[in-house]
C-alpha cells in the first residue's frame, strides 16, 4: 500500500502547538529545492516559481537546488537557468546522482563557487537534438538553423560557466559526453565535491525550535529553579 507523502511537525510560532506538514512543504520553506526527475514544462513551472516567491520572501537567505535529472527540453532548462541568474539570493546548485543534458546546464547556473557534486556524481554534455524528423524541406532547414542557434547558445552558457575554451566545449558536444565528479571539477562545470561527513554541512544547519514536550520540560526546569 502507498505511503503518500511523509508529514512532519512543523511550528510557525513557539507559543503554538506543532502542525502536521507535507516533507515537501517543509523543504521548500527551508529553501530546500529539488529537480529530481525528469525535466519537463510542470517541473519547470514549479521550481521558477517558487524561486521567485523565496526571493521575494526573503532576498537575503540562500537557496539550495538539489539535482538528479536525466535531461529535458531545452527551454524549461534555459528558463530555470536564467531565473537563477535573476533573483536577487545566491542558488547552490548540487547534484546527486546524474546531472545529464539540461541537467548539467541547470547545475552550471548556481551562483559561482558555490556549485556542488557528490563524490558518486555523473555529469553528462551532449548537443540539443530535435524532435522534427519528417516534414517538407523548408520546414526542416529552418528547424536545422534554429537547433544551430540554440547550440550556439548553450555552448556560450558552458564556456561563461567554465574554464574550457569555445572550441574545446563545441567539439565535446557532438556525443554524449560523460563526466565523474573529479572530471567536472577539473573541467570548471562545478566548485567543489562535498566530502563524507558524519554532520551536516554548516549551510544546511538551521535553528531548531523547542516542540511542545520540550517547551514543558523547560518551563518546569525554570519553575524549580525559581521555588529553590
Amino acid at each position: 500500500m502507498p505511503l503518500g507523502v511523509p508529514k512532519v511537525p512543523h511550528q510557525h510560532f513557539e507559543e503554538e502547538d506543532a502542525i502536521w506538514m507535507d516533507l515537501y512543504n517543509k523543504l521548500y520553506e527551508e529553501r530546500l529545492l529539488f529537480l529530481v526527475k525528469p525535466l519537463d514544462d510542470e517541473i519547470g513551472n514549479q521550481l521558477i516559481s517558487m524561486m521567485i516567491y523565496l526571493s521575494l520572501d526573503d532576498a537575503t537567505q540562500e537557496q539550495f537546488l538539489f539535482i538528479h535529472c536525466t535531461g529535458g527540453p531545452v527551454i524549461p532548462g534555459l528558463a530555470i537557468y536564467d531565473t537563477m541568474q535573476y533573483i536577487a539570493p545566491e542558488v547552490y546548485t548540487m547534484v546527486l546522482g546524474i546531472a545529464a543534458s539540461m541537467g548539467s546546464i541547470i547545475l552550471s547556473g548556481g551562483y559561482l563557487g558555490k556549485r556542488i557534486a557528490f563524490p558518486s556524481a555523473t555529469i553528462m554534455l551532449h548537443q540539443p537534438a530535435s524532435t522534427w524528423t519528417n516534414g517538407v524541406s523548408s520546414r526542416c532547414i529552418q528547424n536545422a538553423e534554429d537547433l544551430r542557434m540554440i547550440r550556439e547558445l548553450i555552448v556560450e552558457i558552458y564556456v561563461a560557466r567554465t574554464n574550457k575554451e569555445k572550441l574545446v566545449i563545441w567539439n565535446d558536444l557532438d556525443r554524449d559526453f560523460f563526466m565523474s565528479a573529479e572530471q567536472t571539477l577539473e573541467y570548471g562545470l562545478v566548485d567543489l565535491i562535498i566530502g563524507k561527513r558524519r554532520r551536516a554541512p554548516s549551510w544546511l544547519k538551521r535553528e531548531r525550535k523547542r516542540g511542545p514536550i520540550e517547551r514543558i520540560l523547560h518551563d518546569e526546569a525554570i519553575s524549580s529553579c525559581i521555588s529553590v
